[in-house]
């Protein structure tokens, strides 16, 4: 059985989301995102890099799907910079950093404070804006355009690891 295909695990059974695939379409990407949500637990951060238009947003819609919560409230947060799905224990924050220049910027949102907490799982579109803020601890997912206009994702699971990255 492939690591991403399992259900939501408790603490001492982490398993690793560490994946290469290649996605064909708009289903293909939320149905990876739906596995990687069912992996995921408070306090999990996801950074999501790509070109416009490459599926972050969709895959953060199979993150919540996974995670228990209506896939359909998911929007990019570009205008907004930063929203919560979910009305249970763990909700989704999903930002979008695009405009953020920096540390001041996460503090200016609250998102310092959120990732703090550890009490949501929080997916960040753009993270290279705003790299040298993040943890270390995180699943940083990777898109990039193969042949035919299908989606090749890398997905590295770094959550074993932890501290501040400050490079």
């Amino acid at each position: 059985m492939h690591p991403i295909l399992g259900g939501r695990m408790g603490d001492a059974d982490r398993i690793d989301l560490s994946a290469h695939v290649e996605l064909a379409d708009v289903k293909a990407t939320e149905a990876l995102g739906v596995r990687i949500g069912r992996a995921l637990r408070a306090g999990d951060l996801v950074t999501l890099d790509g070109p416009l238009g490459s599926g972050k947003t969709c895959l953060v819609r199979g993150i919540a799907q996974g995670m228990g919560i209506d896939p359909t409230v998911v929007t990019s947060p570009s205008f907004v910079l930063m929203q919560r799905y979910g009305d249970g224990p763990v909700g989704l924050v999903h930002v979008d950093a695009w405009r953020m220049r920096g540390e001041q910027d996460l503090s200016d949102l609250g998102l310092d404070e959120i990732m703090a907490s550890r009490c949501d799982v929080v997916a960040i579109e753009w993270p290279k804006r705003i790299a040298s803020a993040l943890p270390q601890s995180l699943v940083r997912v990777t898109f990039t355009t193969g042949q035919q206009d299908t989606r090749m994702v890398h997905v590295e699971d770094q959550r074993a690891r932890g501290g501040v990255r400050g490079d």
